[in-house]
């Protein structure tokens, strides 16, 4: 990758040396091989970021933010570009739709980042101006740059930045607290983008694509500015298109020749689960290289079922590669080697319990969990793993918080300096400094990182530790009338803690003999496989369990749809400690 200052000069670097080559395609429907597929060239490409920023100077200032939505398409990546060349500093997005918690996170995101400008696209202005004034924002100005057309920008000028410059803020899912932007700049980006590029061995001209959405750090940096960055192509659909039918993710990367494609561990489980043998019959995945697995964690039994059902398709083992990143490193900070098979570690269920992995054989007759490894880490990246409360690295095989050290890290959250200081420029117990407080939990087990969860999603029930995604991904194998379903795990104090599980199926359809039936089996999975004796569950309809707009389960906010009475369940069976602390949320919400 050549030595740039900025993105803009790299952009611009690139597109100067294969101005015919395509940087930007998308395919609206993979599946339909007569649907017409829109190509961006490089040259294009360079030429409308440079257009939109000059025209965005008439607007804003440099060192201003604006805020960036768009419809699935290549829109986006122009404007973004666009307002990088302006100087500014652009924030991605989701487009407002028609949930009022989505609306309100966008207008907080809004807020925060005291944006000068929106940049859309002509068919969502209308939309995004209704929301722009129902949000108390009308005074913020929407624009569309849709009649811009390729060509020379005479009237653009290099904006006065450098490494130092803000590249972006990308505002965090939210799936365990209010969002936060990260403040990312451009040396920060493109430190992340070369170590993109040595975790998974891309190369010149890479094609990376997917359905990932551009407003989210998975997308934006992985499947958009990772290839532009080696002057590749970044090839995209719609997540909705893919939500709707995941064989057309798959086709995607056959029919464009994509080698690496990133995406989130559920939809792995969704093609596995919902594509079928004829479809499988038609694809050719033998070249993709990297199927990139990360943003939430990684279940062994997919990675085994997603090569067990795609290697009739060609897809190879060695393939699957399982990762570890986050927003506030830019992106990347671990992934499997090249070649490889994913590491997967047996260790003893009691021991991780407590914190401790102790690796188990074949022969072992106890209770197991599978751990999967995120790879290795580049030497550029240095990993440690923490004891939270005394700041002590922790011995190998011994389950801590992640910290992170690395020009990759980010500044900080806009406008946040509390929160800013708890995640960023930590200190270990003896002295040296300089970290990441990640909040999540692993280890290094020979060199490879395993990453268990979440410190704040941990739970404690009866003195053990137990980590929500296994229950959830146990309790989809209870019975065929769950394995379509999301989960949501999580506690409730009462006033020692007490598990409750919601859990997405079809039970109004279901005779309530056989719900009852249902439940019980998911108690006595529970209690054989993770030792909780009570615990409250509840089933809801598809789609009820709440989730980020990049697929991650909310559960914190399921839990407070849980203690309010407002997640439209069709069925419960609550402990009655558990009935009790909800009636006293009833009450307190009625003498308020």
């Amino acid at each position: 990758m050549p030595d740039h200052e900025t993105f803009v000069d790299l952009l611009q670097h690139r597109a100067a040396i294969h101005p015919d080559r395509p940087a930007l395609i998308f395919d609206p429907d993979p599946a339909d091989d007569t649907a017409p597929v829109r190509t961006v060239s490089w040259a294009d490409l360079a030429a409308r970021a440079r257009q939109i920023g000059a025209r965005l100077t008439a607007t804003v200032r440099p060192g201003d933010r604006v805020l960036v939505l768009n419809e699935p398409g290549t829109v986006f990546a122009e404007n973004f570009l666009g307002v990088q060349h302006a100087g500014a500093i652009p924030v991605p997005a989701p487009l407002p739709d028609g949930y009022r918690r989505q609306r309100d996170r966008l207008a907080g995101i809004a807020r925060n980042a005291e944006v000068a400008a929106v940049l859309t696209d002509a068919a969502a202005l209308g939309p995004v101006r209704e929301w722009a004034a129902e949000s108390e924002l009308a005074h913020v100005p929407c624009l569309a740059f849709d009649d811009v057309a390729p060509g020379p920008a005479a009237d653009w000028q290099r904006p006065a930045i450098d490494g130092s410059a803000i590249a972006f803020l990308q505002y965090t899912s939210g799936s365990t607290s209010a969002p936060k932007g990260v403040v990312v700049d451009h040396a920060n980006l493109l430190h992340n983008l070369r170590m993109f590029h040595e975790i998974l061995g891309g190369s010149e001209g890479e094609r990376v694509g997917g359905w990932l959405p551009m407003y989210h750090d998975f997308g934006l940096i992985g499947q958009l500015l990772a290839p532009l960055s080696v002057g590749g192509c970044s090839v995209g659909m719609s997540a909705t298109a893919f939500l709707k039918r995941p064989y057309t993710w798959l086709r995607l990367i056959d029919r464009h020749d994509v080698r690496i494609s990133p995406a989130p561990n559920f939809a792995y489980d969704l093609c596995t689960r919902r594509v079928t043998d004829e479809q499988i019959a038609g694809l050719d995945l033998s070249r993709w290289a990297q199927a990139v697995n990360g943003s939430e964690p990684v279940q062994a039994a997919t990675l085994d079922a997603f090569a067990r059902r795609f290697a009739a398709a060609g897809l190879r083992p060695e393939s699957l590669c399982p990762g570890y990143g986050m927003a506030e490193a830019t992106l990347s900070v671990s992934g499997a080697v090249e070649g490889r098979p994913p590491v997967v570690t047996a260790v003893d269920a009691d021991q991780l319990e407590r914190d401790t992995v102790v690796a188990v054989g074949e022969a072992y007759e106890g209770p197991v969990r599978h751990l999967v490894s995120s790879g290795t880490a580049p030497a550029d990246i240095d990993v440690r793993i923490v004891d939270p409360a005394t700041r002590r690295s922790q011995p190998a095989d011994r389950i801590g918080e992640i910290w992170l050290r690395s020009a990759s890290v980010a500044r900080g959250y806009w406008g946040n300096p509390e929160a800013t200081r708890e995640a960023f420029g930590n200190a270990l117990a003896d002295g040296e400094d300089g970290f990441l407080r990640t909040g999540d939990l692993g280890l290094l087990r020979d060199g490879e990182l395993y990453v268990t969860g979440r410190i704040k999603e941990l739970l404690i029930v009866n003195g053990r530790n137990l980590y929500p995604h296994d229950i959830e991904a146990a309790l989809r194998s209870v019975d065929d009338r769950l394995s379509k379903g999301v989960g949501a795990a999580f506690t409730i104090e009462v006033p020692h803690e007490e598990l409750v599980v919601v859990q997405e199926c079809r039970a109004r359809s279901m005779a309530p003999e056989a719900r009852a039936e249902l439940v019980t089996a998911i108690r006595r999975l529970l209690s054989t496989e993770f030792g909780v004796g009570a615990a409250s569950v509840v089933l809801v309809r598809p789609g009820a369990v709440p989730r980020t707009t990049s697929g991650k389960i909310q559960r914190g906010l399921a839990r407070m749809l849980f203690l309010t009475e407002a997640l439209g369940a069709e069925h419960e069976q609550l402990t009655s400690a558990a009935q009790g602390v909800r009636a006293g949320q009833t009450a307190d919400r009625v003498r308020s």
